[in-house]
C-alpha cells in the first residue's frame, strides 16, 4: 500500500539541512507501523510526505501503486480523501 524508495528531502533556508536522506519503507495493507526517532530527525517531515502535504526531493513515493510526486491541492486532497 505504501512503498518509498530512497526518499530525500532537504531544507533551504540559508544552510541547507537534509532531513530524509534515503528513506526506504514498505508498508502493506492492514499492517501497523511506528516512526520512533530523536527531536529532529525527521519524523514529522515524513509523516507530511506520507500525507500528501509535503513534497520531497528526490526519491519515489507510491501509494496504492500511485505515484506521489508534486500533486496539486485538489489531487492530494482527493487522494487524502479516497486512500488515507
Amino acid at each position: 500500500m505504501i512503498r518509498i524508495r530512497e526518499l530525500n528531502k532537504t531544507y533551504y533556508s540559508g544552510t541547507p539541512l537534509h532531513v530524509l536522506k534515503g528513506i526506504n519503507l514498505n508498508v502493506e495493507k492492514g499492517e501497523f507501523i511506528s516512526i520512533m526517532g530523536a527531536s529532529g530527525s525527521g519524523k514529522s517531515t515524513l509523516l507530511n510526505i506520507l500525507g500528501i502535504l509535503d513534497n520531497y526531493d528526490t526519491g519515489e513515493y507510491y501509494l496504492s501503486d500511485i505515484l506521489i510526486r508534486n500533486q496539486s491541492e485538489t489531487k492530494a486532497t482527493a487522494l487524502r480523501n479516497s486512500l488515507i
